[in-house]
Order: structure tokens, then sequence, then C-alpha cells
């Protein structure tokens, strides 16, 4: 299950970008928190979000999912999420700079500066161009592997890595890859690190 931690009705077409990353007999479905922000690009907007993405990865454990993915580069209620549930979960962040930290010892996140998360599809070839001369700058000071900044960016990295030669990830699909090799390992977070809550009476708003 991949859990976008923000409110919608629709799946763009970055979002169904994400399947192609893991094997055609993996199945992978998506849901929005049905209370929340629209975007995330704050920390308020992650805290706001955070109660409803736990909610969603336990009721995925309920229904028989082998693992979550949490697609936001902020991470939004992964560490809960972990604590909650048996079942792997995996943040979009975490899951690339795991990835990250093989391919090169200077990683940078990239992002079209000035275009807000919900804009990002109007005008794509824009977004690119903001994006591309965003990870040159990046690359001037250093860096040797690139991470896209949001997973509203997903579709880009392909073509950005061609065209500056360095590794570039999409934290999605570095998620839901990450997700399907634990699910393959039959390891998930370890209960030391993450135990689960002790129970206790609690308070939930009834929407």
């Amino acid at each position: 299950m991949v859990i976008y931690p923000v409110v919608s009705d629709e799946l763009n077409k970055s979002q169904l970008l994400g399947k192609k990353f893991v094997r055609t007999d993996t199945k992978v479905d998506y849901t929005f928190i049905e209370y929340g922000p629209a975007s995330i690009e704050s920390v308020y907007d992650a805290e706001m979000a955070a109660p409803f993405i736990v909610r969603k990865v336990e009721e995925a454990e309920k229904n028989g999912y082998d693992a979550v993915v949490i697609s936001c580069m902020m991470d939004p209620g992964v560490k809960a999420s972990k604590e909650a549930v048996n079942i792997p979960v995996v943040g979009a962040r975490e899951a690339s700079y795991a990835i990250a930290s093989v391919l090169g010892d200077k990683v940078s996140t990239v992002y079209p500066e000035g275009i807000p998360v919900l804009n990002l599809e109007d005008d794509p070839e824009k977004t690119f161009r903001v994006l591309r001369e965003n990870a040159q700058k990046v690359l001037e000071e250093g860096a040797q592997v690139l991470i896209l900044g949001c997973t509203g960016l997903t579709g880009m990295a392909s073509r950005l890595q061609k065209e500056i030669g360095v590794p570039v990830l999409e934290p999605e699909g570095c998620a839901l890859k990450i997700a399907e090799t634990l699910v393959d390992l039959g390891v998930a977070q370890s209960k030391v690190a993450y135990p689960k809550p002790a129970k206790k009476k609690r308070v939930l708003p009834d929407f």
C-alpha cells in the first residue's frame, strides 16, 4: 500500500509511475488520507497529517497488505507508523538516502524552487527546466548523487540523470523497491528500535 499523506480524490500522472519500480507480480495499491493538508510543504503540514497517516497504516496491516510506503519526502508519520504495526513501513526520504549512500559520498536533494507542490504538473517543461537549473547548482557545489525533493516529481529522474550525468533517484520508487525487498527477505523494522506503543486509553476524534 502506498499512502499519499494528503487529501485528494484522484491520482495524478506522476503518482501512477511508481509501479514501474517493482516487479510485475507485486501488486501496488494507492490511498490518500481523509483529513489533513492538500500538500505537505512544511513541518506544520507534516504534523497535521501524521495521525491520519498512522491510522491508514494500521488499516493496511489489518487488510492484509505486506508493506506500506509513505510517499512524501518529509517522511510524515513514518516513525510512529513503524511502532504501530509489524509489517514493513518505508518512508520515501529514508529509502532514498539509504540507496544514495551506496552511490556516492555527497548527496543532495533538488527541487524546482519557486514552484508549489500543487503546481508541479501545470507546466511540466517549466518544472523540469527549473529542476535542472537547481540540479546544476548543487553539482557545482560538489554533489555526487541527487534525490528528487518531492514524490510529485516522479517520472523526471531518468531524463535529468541523462542530462547531468550523475545518479538521480526518485523517492517513491526507492521506497517501493525497498519495501518489496524487505517483504522478499521476510524482515521488517526492529521492535527493539520501534517498540509497540503501550496499550492505554486513547480518545480519537470521530469524524
